[in-house]
């Protein structure tokens, strides 16, 4: 949050909508294992909506299901998206050099509209599927050129959070989660950066 990007207002709202729930679906119809993450989570479980003041959008899958949700392409570029790919280029913990990190999910027209013209990022929605890896112990991923890693317990189930008279997917005693991510999460906090969080464990950047 704070970076000059698409905000989910108003119709950026409705379009933010619409990249989760399609995805959502499509994952669910492929059996490919997801969470909500991030603000989007944080959204959904205390507001019942998207934060407004978020940019994107943001769920994890396990690096096992990476490979599965590559397949998934066609169907997204039917529905009108298309993924880009981000790797790691370092070895910490069980994350290997050259594994996935993120995808990115982008709707192809405004993607198109972006190329051509800057200014139109203001409408670009992305959905980002942060890719996490596991160890016994921890569950690691990468943002903002930082590693993050929080016990394992929290992404090996899940339970179900109703938002829109819809049911996703959340971490394993998400409030838990969100404490340890964000503190009194209770409190609106409209500027966020998540190189902040108490998750940080090493700086790629440095």
């Amino acid at each position: 949050m704070g970076r000059k990007e698409a905000q989910l207002t108003p119709k950026n709202l409705k379009r933010a909508r619409r990249i989760l729930f399609e995805v959502v679906e499509l994952l669910e119809k492929h059996n490919i294992d997801y969470h909500l993450e991030g603000g989007t989570l944080l959204g959904l479980v205390r507001d019942k909506d998207l934060l407004p003041w978020d940019h994107d959008v943001d769920i994890s899958v396990p690096i096992e299901m990476g490979d599965a949700l590559l397949k998934l392409r066609k169907e997204l570029f039917l529905k009108g998206y298309k993924i880009s790919i981000r790797k790691s280029f370092q070895d910490f913990g069980p994350i290997k050099k050259g594994d996935y990190s993120v995808l990115k999910i982008k709707p192809i027209g405004f993607y198109l509209l972006y190329m051509l013209y800057r200014k139109a990022k203001k409408n670009l929605i992305v959905l980002d599927v942060f890719i996490k890896t596991m160890d016994e112990s921890y569950a690691y991923w990468q943002a903002a050129g930082k590693i993050m890693r929080v016990d394992a317990k929290y992404y090996k189930s899940f339970e179900i959070a109703d938002a829109f008279g819809k049911s996703f997917r959340v971490p394993f005693e998400y409030k838990n989660y969100l404490t340890e991510k964000y503190g009194d999460w209770s409190i609106p906090v409209k500027e966020w950066n998540c190189i902040n969080e108490k998750t940080v464990v090493d700086n790629l950047l440095d």
